[in-house]
Formats: C-alpha cells, sequence, structure tokens
C-alpha cells in the first residue's frame, strides 16, 4: 500500500514519464554492488549512526545516488580539466568510487559517521581489488564544516547530505577557496532541496534531468 501511496505521489508531482524513469533507474541500482561485491545500495537512518562533530540533527539518513544516472551526468555535463572531486557527506563511497572508475583524477570523500567510513573505505579496497588497480581515493572523516578545501579541488558534490545551515557554511569555504586561489570549479547537486542557497551564491545554475533524477550545475568553466 506505501509503495502505491508513493508512485501516485511521484507521478502527481513529477509526472508518468519522469517516475517510470526513475523506477527503472532504481531497479537497475543494484548493479554496481553486484559487480564488485560493495555494499552501497542499503539505506541506514542516521541515528543508528555514530556522528563526529556538533551537526548530527542537520544531517540526513544515508542513501545511495543512483550509479546509472551520475555516470550519464558525468559524460553530459562539462567538467573542469584535471578534476578532483570532492563529496560532502561521502557515506558508502559510491559517488568517489563512480567519479575515478568514470575518469575523474582523484576523489575526496568527506563523512562524519565513522562506520560509514569504514564502510566507504572496504569498498574502495574492494573495487581496487576487482579492477586490480590502485584508486586515487580518501576518506577523511569529519564535519564538513570544518573541511579545508585544497587548491586542486574543483568539482563539489553534495546529494542533499545536511540542511540549509550547513550547505551554506559549505558553499562559503568553497566561495572562499575560489577567492583564494581562482580555478575553473564545478559544483553539482542531486536532488537539490535546498537549492536557494545555492541560486544566492556566486554561479551560474544549469538544470539536468537524467534517468528521471535531478540535478543543478553550477559552473564558472
Amino acid at each position: 500500500m506505501n509503495l502505491l501511496v508513493n508512485i501516485r505521489l511521484h507521478v502527481k508531482e513529477k509526472g508518468i514519464s519522469r517516475t517510470l524513469s526513475i523506477m527503472l533507474n532504481r531497479m537497475l541500482d543494484f548493479h554496481f554492488d553486484f559487480k564488485y561485491k560493495t555494499d552501497t545500495r542499503d539505506k541506514i537512518s542516521l541515528h543508528d549512526l555514530t556522528v563526529t562533530g556538533e551537526n548530527k540533527e542537520r544531517g540526513s539518513f544515508y542513501q545511495p545516488t543512483m550509479a546509472l544516472s551520475f555516470n550519464r551526468l558525468l559524460d553530459t555535463v562539462p567538467l573542469p580539466p584535471e578534476s578532483v572531486l570532492v563529496d560532502f557527506g561521502c557515506g558508502k563511497g559510491r559517488v568517489l568510487l563512480l567519479a575515478v572508475l568514470r575518469g575523474i583524477r582523484k576523489a575526496v570523500g568527506i563523512e562524519f559517521s565513522p562506520e560509514l567510513c569504514e564502510i566507504a573505505r572496504n569498498n574502495i579496497k574492494i573495487v581496487e581489488q576487482a579492477t586490480g588497480s590502485r584508486l586515487d581515493i580518501s576518506v577523511i572523516e569529519g564535519d564538513v564544516t570544518h573541511y579545508e578545501i585544497e587548491d586542486d579541488q574543483n568539482v563539489f558534490f553534495f546529494f542533499n547530505p545536511f540542511d540549509d545551515v550547513v550547505l551554506e557554511a559549505v558553499v562559503k569555504n568553497i566561495k572562499k577557496s575560489l577567492q583564494q586561489k581562482p580555478r575553473q570549479i564545478a559544483i553539482i547537486y542531486y536532488n537539490p532541496v535546498h537549492s536557494h542557497i545555492l541560486d544566492n551564491s556566486f554561479l551560474p545554475r544549469n538544470s539536468y534531468i537524467i534517468g528521471g533524477e535531478e540535478y543543478m550545475l553550477y559552473v564558472n568553466c
């Protein structure tokens, strides 16, 4: 019954075509974990996790980015050359893995749950063993508001990981980094619940619907 209610709500909000795309995208989403034997798909409630920092109540539960739509996004949008991606609220590390496997030079994940950090690092090891390659991916445990952005980092990813207060603080840090080291950057915001924070920022916006999923892309390149 809950499934039917959710489908009706999706159809009412997003239309039949987009709802069908989302359903297909999510049904096929098991393939990444099936292929690599990783653990990235299952959701985890925030209340079941230990959290580093003071912003637990401002965070969201863990759920994975849809692999098919994210890969198509990377194939579609213009990203800075020699891209180094930062995933704020990286969870189990799926986006980090997808990005590097798709050609992103390096990926860094910031995550405030030590349990999720451990799972993400284990997933990276599993994929490295499966591919026979060392992947340039690191996972840092900590609060995203305290993270100091490095000069070579130029692609910033958010999957609605926290509320507008934390998002605004992180965007300010990105802006500060850009002022200190001018460069081409891109901000990818998936499921952009608090898009007004970025709409009021310093970068022009493009909107993409891929596999029924909504992404906002903010670029200066």
